[in-house]
């Protein structure tokens, strides 16, 4: 019994010295944000589910469709064009063969599995919730599926706003705060675009944005970790391999 004690200590003593080794204070950060993330993401769910969102979704939804301009249709359309499957994935064949070819390795393996696992991701989360999508006013504009939680959120975050981040990392001064706005600004244009649509609840679109972030989240502590058992000491996306 003595025995198992000390061995118990010992290795807790090793795990120790190995994770003061290895987790550095931005990894801290990514644990935390991570878990503030699902948190919030499961209190979304869970106020879906028993209906208690039901009151602030409606009076957002009616809000905009009231103070919105008319004239924000076509533009909107085009908008919401840009979180589609079938208008990323192209794109995002585009961008990560630059990647490659730039020699930027990580990067082309980061977008496609952040794009793509969030593609699924939603999918999966549709089924699971079932909640159907709003019917407060007329737009025009028709959607099919399950709405929560919302695919073009999302996509927005895990295409738009990861290829934001990979170029902007390598950027410096104004351009690389300007290229972080510009992304920004876009992943929010198409959230708000479902919104103007009537198309989705305003907790669709919160937990679409929060979904990508997890999912991006999880794949960088993997590389971390992954890097940490090959013994470097410095994780580098500037000089990739």
């Amino acid at each position: 019994m003595l025995r198992k004690k000390i061995l118990g200590r010992e290795l807790g003593h090793h795990l120790t010295q190995w994770l003061g080794q290895t987790l550095t204070v931005g990894l801290a950060l990514g644990l935390l944000l991570s878990l503030g993330v699902i948190l919030l993401f499961a209190k979304i769910a869970e106020d879906v589910v028993e209906g208690e969102s039901r009151a602030f979704d409606t009076a957002v939804l009616l809000w905009i469709d009231n103070n919105s301009p008319e004239w924000l249709y076509g533009p909107m359309l085009v908008v919401t064009t840009l979180g589609y499957y079938w208008f990323v994935v192209p794109l995002l064949v585009v961008a990560t063969a630059v990647f490659y070819w730039k020699r930027r390795r990580i990067s082309a393996v980061l977008l496609p599995i952040a794009t793509l696992s969030g593609m699924v991701l939603t999918t999966v989360l549709k089924d699971v919730f079932e909640r159907a999508r709003p019917d407060l006013f007329e737009s025009g504009y028709t959607a099919s599926f399950y709405s929560f939680p919302s695919g073009h959120a999302t996509i927005a975050v895990g295409f738009y706003g990861t290829l934001t981040l990979l170029v902007a990392w390598r950027l410096r001064g104004p351009t690389r705060w300007a290229v972080a706005a510009a992304g920004t600004f876009l992943v929010l244009l198409i959230g708000f675009s479902r919104l103007y649509l009537g198309v989705h609840y305003p907790t669709d679109i919160l937990a679409g944005f929060l979904a990508a972030p997890l999912w991006i989240s999880a794949i960088g502590l993997s590389y971390f970790l992954w890097r940490a058992v090959r013994g470097a000491t410095k994780i580098r996306w500037d000089d990739e391999e």
